[in-house]
């Protein structure tokens, strides 16, 4: 079949990384190829897997991109935050290599939710490749990371305890040595600067009680408005942290601002 008339399609990746394989999914929207790609990050523990997301955005023309982290769904390794940051640009650099010639790697951009949101932010903010990004209900897991390490678990051991029934190698124990070792690049806003550089898209959930937004997706905003750029694009919506009565807008919302930015 000739490169201009491919169908679409999907196919399993199975993507080496620093604790052993990391699976991923790839969805191709049909030739010609090269195509713009978007790598989708989901969040802890990954119950909620943006598939739909992959799927919508596959339909508006692009290459989609989802994996799973270390120690999460069938990924070799234990899971922690750090861990989950690696990944991330594992799967990147794995996009840039492009061994299969399907990604436009000039129009790469990421989408993430909730912990998701936090690597995408922290994964645009430090590659030049990535020309734009989709930030949904990001977490601010300095939060979480401060408290463990002042001992004072609050709510957020409840999320800790909750994920560690779906992942590898995770409890409070695990993230507080975690935190003590990487807490500056769990700080969500330390990565407002460089995302202050590019076109970036952010979605919240006003109605989200896990990750209120006053405490973390707003101060992100307020710390890239801060920097006076004017790239930040900001949509809401009035449903929970799953955004589960707006999945349908938020989709098109991604689809919308994704398509203006391919040059």
């Amino acid at each position: 079949m000739e490169q201009n008339n491919l169908p679409a399609s999907s196919r399993g990746m199975l993507i080496p990384g620093k604790r052993g394989k990391i699976l991923a999914n790839c969805y191709l929207p049909g030739g010609p190829y090269p195509r713009p790609v978007v790598m989708i990050c989901h969040g802890i523990p990954g119950i909620e897997r943006l598939m739909d997301f992959a799927v919508s955005l596959r339909e508006a023309g692009f290459c989609t991109v989802c994996f799973h982290y270390s120690g999460c769904f069938g990924s070799d390794g234990d899971y922690a935050v750090s861990h989950c940051f690696e990944d991330t640009q594992t799967v990147l650099d794995t996009i840039l290599k492009n061994e299969q010639g399907d990604f436009d790697t000039d129009n790469i951009f990421l989408l993430g939710h909730s912990m998701g949101g936090l690597m995408t932010a922290r994964t645009a903010a430090l590659n030049d490749t990535v020309k734009a990004a989709c930030i949904m209900a990001p977490i601010d897991f300095s939060i979480a990371a401060r408290d463990a390490l002042a001992g004072q678990p609050g709510r957020y051991k409840a999320i800790i305890d909750i994920s560690s029934q779906w992942v590898h190698g995770l409890d409070w124990d695990s993230f507080t040595a975690d935190a003590r070792e990487n807490l500056d690049k769990m700080d969500l806003l330390s990565y407002a600067a460089a995302l202050a550089d590019k076109p970036v898209l952010t979605m919240t959930a006003a109605a989200d009680q896990l990750l209120p937004p006053a405490e973390h997706l707003n101060r992100l905003n307020a710390a890239i408005e801060a920097c006076g750029k004017g790239k930040l694009t900001k949509v809401s919506f009035d449903c929970d942290h799953a955004f589960n009565s707006a999945r349908a807008a938020a989709r098109a919302a991604a689809a919308d601002f994704f398509l203006s930015q391919i040059g």
